[in-house]
């Protein structure tokens, strides 16, 4: 018998047999033959090309296993994959000589010395992202795409380390848990893992490989593996495990019996149950989950997936499949939000010193009226097709909302004289994402139909907080109050006017603010698919 510890994900159990994942490492080592420096840039190009392509597939992918938060681990590697600092050596790199396998392993090693130097844990961790990255660009440069892609059979899965998107791409049927000799409970790996509900083991240090094909039992909430337990661990073990999976199985019986249930309060207070959403493939999973409605449907994932700006028709089809699946139930499109930590190549944006207070949301499309009113005009064109509203991001002052309107008058004017249909009554909304508009909540709501708080970027800017860096993490959820209160302003103003608010953010998963939100009167929740029901079940909990 051998015991291991190691820092546990989630609080999941398995038992079965040890299968070691051995990964050939491909870049460190080889001769590769080398073209001519275009050819060689071409090479890369095209690789960086087929990974992103991939890249959304897997987001894609996560979005209906994990839900949307989990799901921006692939888009933060999209990020990665163009990231100027990285581009920049591999371009360099290849116009000294070097060929494109070579360039990539140079960029990728120095970059992962600097990540692998720094004292800040989640830093460090980005290290295995950017391995992840380099080792799907070098095997497209072998038009080898699935080289990565991992086959197992029944089994805990034992490997040095695996990444986010070999994580992803474990056949989950067949995957009993895993075991990692390196990585950390911050890892992108470790968060998938947590979400997908995969009982892991990271951090153990080295297992012998003479322990592959042996029975082990993996308590991750114990942080123990144990190799060749005894009868006596094994019967304990068992017992533990299925009354696991008898809690387990009774919750979601009780999640389920709540889908024909509408959510209301004790007191009588209608909360509506809405959905996050990136496309038209979420929409049939979040509406058998219970969802009323499409809370936010981010419009900036069909720019991203993209190589080029899609045009309107692109646009038009996509929102008339979401509207029409909808089936009459209400449809927020979110206008273009993209700068800060959502870039597109092909806009050329550039690099900013603060991007996550500079040039982004609705500022972008107000200066590129191009832009927004494509968006804007396919919007409208698909709105006869069921319930759309048109929601604008990072709004600040009257005089965004006054612009846009403008604009929108001006599209709507345009279809008409095209004689293309369009709902004239078209709801129009904003997010609540900075203490700047919850400030002025009371002239805002005189200019629109409904608010909606953007909870991560408002707490972000109300407490200084970078809500991508763990070490203050826990200064946000100790310090809500300020945003509540917020939140609370915003809903009095709208109210007064008729109109309504929801929250899209990720505090409206958060069970323990639900009743203050039933207490604000807020009428709409919005979250990640599975979080639908049981949400559902909080509010009607409240008071």
């Amino acid at each position: 018998m051998a015991i291991y510890k190691g820092k546990g994900i989630g609080e999941y159990m398995a038992s079965g047999t040890l299968r070691f994942f051995n990964k050939k490492s491909k870049n460190t080592t080889g001769v590769f033959e080398i073209g001519t420096v275009p050819e060689e840039l071409e090479k890369y190009q095209i690789a960086r090309e087929r990974v992103s392509r991939a890249l959304d597939r897997l987001y894609e992918r996560a979005i209906h296993e994990v839900g949307k938060e989990r799901a921006e681990i692939f888009e933060i590697h999209k990020m990665l994959l163009y990231d100027e600092d990285y581009c920049e050596i591999i371009e360099l790199e290849i116009k000294s000589g070097v060929g494109a396998k070579e360039a990539i392993i140079c960029a990728t090693n120095k970059l992962i010395d600097v990540f692998s130097s720094l004292d800040d844990e989640y830093l460090r961790s980005r290290a295995s992202d950017l391995r992840d990255i380099s080792s799907q660009l070098l095997n497209n440069l072998e038009n080898n795409a699935g080289a990565e892609k991992i086959d197992t059979s029944p089994c805990i899965l034992v490997a040095r380390d695996l990444t986010p998107s070999q994580t992803m791409s474990l056949d989950k049927s067949s995957l009993l848990g895993f075991v990692t000799f390196e990585g950390s409970a911050t890892s992108h790996t470790s968060i998938l893992a947590r979400a997908m509900d995969i009982p892991a083991l990271v951090g153990v240090g080295e297992i012998d490989e003479a322990y592959d094909g042996k029975i082990a039992l993996l308590d991750a909430q114990e942080q123990a593996l144990i190799i060749e337990p005894t009868s006596e661990q094994i019967i304990e073990f068992e017992k533990k495990l299925e009354q696991k999976k008898r809690e387990k199985q009774k919750n979601e019986q009780s999640l389920r019996a709540l889908l024909s249930s509408p959510a209301t309060a004790k007191n009588g207070h209608r909360v509506l149950i809405y959905s996050n959403i990136g496309g038209d493939y979420e929409v049939e999973k979040a509406f058998e989950n219970g969802a009323e409605g499409v809370g936010l449907l981010r419009s900036e994932m069909l720019y991203l997936r993209s190589s080029r700006l899609p045009c309107e028709n692109e646009l038009f089809e996509a929102y008339k499949s979401v509207i029409i699946k909808a089936q009459g139930k209400r449809v927020i499109i979110r206008t273009l939000d993209i700068g800060a930590d959502k870039k597109v190549p092909y806009l050329d944006l550039g690099s900013e010193e603060n991007p996550a207070l500079g040039f982004r949301g609705i500022r972008l499309t107000l200066e590129n009226k191009g832009l927004f009113k494509t968006q804007i005009r396919a919007i409208l064109r698909a709105s006869i097709y069921g319930k759309a509203s048109i929601m604008l991001p990072m709004i600040i002052s009257r005089d965004e909302v006054l612009k846009s309107r403008e604009l929108i008058e001006i599209c709507k004017q345009e279809l008409f004289d095209e004689n293309l249909a369009f709902d004239s009554k078209i709801e129009l909304g904003i997010m609540i994402e900075t203490p700047a508009s919850a400030l002025i909540a009371n002239d805002l709501a005189a200019l629109v139909d409904f608010f909606s708080v953007g909870t991560n970027d408002l707490i972000q800017y109300t407490l200084a907080i970078d809500r991508q860096n763990p070490r203050v993490a826990e200064l946000a959820s100790n310090n809500l109050e300020p945003v509540l209160m917020l939140i609370e302003n915003c809903a009095r103003a709208i109210h007064q006017r008729g109109g309504f608010i929801g929250i899209c953010g990720e505090l409206a998963s958060d069970t323990s603010l639900t009743q203050r939100f039933v207490d604000m009167k807020i009428d709409e929740l919005s979250v990640s698919t599975p979080y639908l029901l049981s949400i559902r079940r909080q509010v009607k909990e409240c008071f």
